[in-house]
């Protein structure tokens, strides 16, 4: 049985769901609504964290490209410039999918969905330990991710409603097609369920008028929706498409009837495909870092285990061994005595030969290139080069890697040469950058010298 935690993150306060999985069944062993400043606490020493994070301001868009172009890198380049465009002091971390289209159009669209990454790290730094965090989204994409668990229908409409929050998406094999997230005004209740009912229809009316080639087979509601039979027959009348209810209670075990209405985009958090995330490149780092970790850590208990049995094994040999040795030892003692000793000529000839080796070996290639080993932790160099001459010394390292995106590149770029600023290392050491940034390769040579001449210089300008 594995356990984990879904949270979802609002304005004001949190949701908070533990949960046990035991094969292909969800079972919710806890569940709560606390305030933000109380998570910390709740999810100490907590594993596997599956985040839903309400955001006011989310990117939206629809963007068109030539439908010949379908690299996923060359297709984000273009997305992020055009994005950036409109946006060029926002960083964003988004994901796309095609929108229906004729087979013959020249040109995709494609749905845009993203957040602003600042105010979306903000949410995200509530987790003390960022790397437990298995994924994160949005709220809609949560709804996206409970709906397709609910609803096995290729087209279909999702709406959730909270007090007067309404979240609507439209869904088209799967994939999100359309969304909106829009508040509602109402000074009484009737008010809220004329005006309710108005913003859900024409909302609808709205996503059939765009997308007339694909039929609508059902709207299924949850939220306050769910048990609002009057709000629903009037949905039913005016969009004239069936009504169905997400109804999780088959397969998550916990809720009592409809309960488990206020948890929708916890219990949606889990089943959120990786392709819709937004997870920053920071924190997938410290999730490879984490990973590697535990690998390390298995791999060294493995090899306890195997040096304790080769160690048993050489005990069990111990008394044979000993017995060889003492042979070994007569024999070396005999051969001892036998062997002639060397003349002062050749001693002395050993002792020049030796100096020698200990001059240029002074300085070994293995010395200089320890001094990398944080900028090899981050990249293998494709090239090294080590030239020693007198006391003249070179080491070159070209260092070479391919992105997928500019952002990519240039958290890779800041890391880079931070780590090569931090060097502690008392020869020279410069760089030569050749990145190219339209094919977004990263190409840079390190070079570590300490050569005669600079020796001589330093030693002048002390003379002075």
């Amino acid at each position: 049985m594995s356990k984990f935690c879904a949270i979802n993150i609002q304005n004001s306060h949190v949701v908070l769901l533990d949960v046990e999985k035991k094969g292909k069944n969800y079972s919710i062993a806890e569940y709560s609504v606390i305030d933000k400043s109380e998570l910390p606490k709740h999810i100490k020493n907590k594993k596997n964290i599956f985040l839903s994070i309400e955001q006011d301001e989310v990117v939206d868009e629809k963007i068109s490209i030539e439908s010949v172009i379908k690299n996923d890198s060359v297709i984000r380049s273009i997305i992020l410039r055009k994005l950036q465009e409109s946006n060029p002091n926002e960083r964003i971390l988004f994901n796309y999918s095609p929108l229906p289209q004729n087979q013959n159009d020249e040109k995709i669209t494609y749905q845009i969905d993203g957040v602003y990454e600042e105010s979306y790290l903000n949410a995200l730094k509530l987790i003390d330990d960022l790397s437990v965090i298995e994924r994160a989204t949005t709220n809609k994409f949560s709804l996206l991710g409970i709906s397709n668990e609910c609803i096995k229908e290729e087209n279909y409409f999702s709406i959730h409603t909270q007090a007067n929050k309404i979240t609507t998406i439209a869904v088209h094999n799967g994939s999100l097609i359309f969304s909106r997230v829009n508040t509602i005004v109402a000074s009484d209740a009737r008010m809220r369920e004329i005006n309710l009912v108005e913003e859900i229809t024409q909302t609808i009316a709205y996503v059939q008028q765009n997308f007339r080639d694909i039929n609508f087979s059902v709207i299924a509601l949850s939220g306050s929706l769910a048990i609002d039979d009057i709000i629903v027959e009037h949905i039913h009348m005016m969009s004239q498409i069936g009504i169905s209810v997400l109804y999780p209670n088959t397969f998550i075990k916990g809720f009592e009837g409809e309960e488990a209405h206020q948890y929708i985009f916890s219990l949606g958090s889990w089943y959120v495909p990786k392709r819709f995330q937004f997870l920053p490149t920071s924190i997938l780092g410290l999730k490879q870092y984490a990973l590697s970790l535990k690998t390390l850590l298995g791999a060294s208990i493995v090899l306890a285990f195997i040096g304790f049995y080769l160690a048993y094994d050489k005990f069990d040999s111990y008394s044979n061994s000993l017995q060889e040795y003492e042979i070994v030892k007569n024999r070396l003692n005999i051969l001892a005595h036998k062997t002639d000793t060397y003349s002062n000529e050749k001693l002395d000839k050993s002792l020049r030969y030796i100096q020698m080796s200990e001059k240029y070996l002074e300085h070994h290639p293995l010395d200089i290139i320890l001094s990398l080993k944080p900028l090899i932790e981050l990249e293998k160099p494709e090239e090294l080069k080590w030239s020693y001459l007198e006391k003249s010394l070179t080491l070159t390292a070209t260092f070479k890697k391919s992105f997928n995106s500019l952002i990519e590149l240039y958290e890779f770029e800041k890391l880079f040469f931070s780590e090569f600023e931090d060097m502690n290392i008392t020869f020279t050491k410069k760089y030569s950058v050749k990145t190219d940034y339209k094919k977004m390769d990263f190409d840079t040579t390190i070079t570590i010298e300490n050569s005669q001449e600079e020796a001589v210089a330093v030693e002048e300008r002390r003379r002075r």
